[in-house]
């Protein structure tokens, strides 16, 4: 199947981003996370005004991935994030269905890509502790751990993550 990478930069682009955040998040989450946090995060950091705050405000730049011409998952980055000298990969989401597919290592490889072309080093990313398939996933793409975070996120809720970094050569 053709795999393709589209910029998100329209609202039927960030609407097909918003339904795909949120059937992968709950699929993810709801198993690891209390009952409400995954509502409460997808308005927080998935939702249309969200998307666009990140990318108006944070530098984030989305990309829908298009298996056979379908929207099958997307990643989020933005580099130099927070005055780091370094691409934060946000947000790496595939549909179930699309699985197995080479859709995960195109992702990577367009991050990877991105990276370079801004002169950057190293990819840093943050995952659930609980999200064992995510961890190994990472790894399996070079990613390692190298600290670990809890962060409040607001409405009572915590991000318990790991915080994982991929040196380039």
């Amino acid at each position: 199947m053709e795999i393709a990478w589209e910029k998100v930069e329209s609202q039927g682009q960030i609407d097909a981003l918003c339904r795909i955040a949120e059937k992968v998040w709950h699929l993810t989450y709801d198993p690891l996370l209390p009952q409400g946090q995954v509502e409460y995060m997808l308005d927080k950091f998935q939702s249309d005004h969200a998307v666009k705050a990140q990318m108006k405000g944070q530098g984030y730049r989305y990309y829908l991935l298009l298996c056979g011409g379908e929207a099958a998952g997307f990643v989020g980055f933005s580099p130099r994030y927070e005055g780091r000298e370094e691409m934060f990969l946000s947000k790496v989401y595939l549909l179930p269905e699309y699985r197995g597919m080479g859709a995960v290592k195109a992702a990577f490889a367009l991050v990877e890509q991105e990276t370079r072309e801004e002169r950057l080093s190293s990819i840093r990313l943050t995952v659930n502790k609980g999200n064992d398939h995510a961890v190994e996933v990472y790894k399996h793409y070079g990613f390692a751990v190298v600290d670990k975070v809890k962060s409040d996120i607001g409405g009572g809720y915590v991000m318990d993550d790991f915080i994982m970094v991929k040196e380039l050569g």
